[in-house]
């Protein structure tokens, strides 16, 4: 089905900073705040995106469902990235033992989980530099300006605790792992 305009706006606070390019088949979008500035690419897009008057313009005349779904996409984007500059996103891990003592260190960029399950190899999991990662007792805190990167490592440390095939383990029994508990 044809829609005849799709159109969304996304409003932006006086206190920030907004930088758009256009570049061979789509934007460059800067939004600069006080907690950091964020660049993000959109391209190979078939919606126009303008900017004027402290508030964005994504619309998109004569699409089809595809181009009402980007409209949408895009508009979700640009507000998780005024909203990260303005205020950080946290995520909590919280690592839960029952079995055997597990430990939770930071490296470079990379959170090592020792002992988990009884493993002699520590599991490592890569993370962005600009995601702040804090370790404090049994909770793993991220925090960071954009809400991709942050869910992103969060996502990994639940994922990297799970075993599967023929390592799995009975889920009522043994409960142990890495879990996200705070957004």
């Amino acid at each position: 089905m044809t829609h005849f305009v799709i159109e969304k706006t996304v409003e932006v606070p006086k206190n920030i900073k907004v930088d758009m390019k256009q570049i061979r088949g789509g934007f460059t979008v800067k939004i600069e705040g006080p907690k950091g500035n964020i660049v993000k690419s959109f391209t190979r897009i078939s919606v126009k995106i303008s900017y004027e008057d402290n508030k964005f313009v994504i619309s998109s005349h004569f699409g089809k469902k595809r181009e009402a779904a980007l409209v949408g996409t895009i508009a979700g984007h640009l507000n998780n990235m005024i909203k990260g500059v303005n205020e950080l996103y946290t995520y909590q891990v919280q690592v839960i033992t029952s079995h055997f003592p597990a430990t939770v260190e930071v490296q470079k960029s990379i959170i090592l989980i020792k002992n988990l399950y009884g493993r002699r190899e520590p599991i490592k999991v890569p993370y962005d530099p600009s995601v702040n990662v804090k370790i404090k007792a049994d909770i793993v805190t991220l925090t960071g300006i954009d809400k991709e990167k942050v869910s992103q490592v969060a996502a990994r440390l639940a994922e990297s605790s799970r075993l599967r095939g023929r390592r799995s383990k009975d889920p009522t029994v043994f409960q142990d792992g890495l879990y996200v508990i705070n957004t």
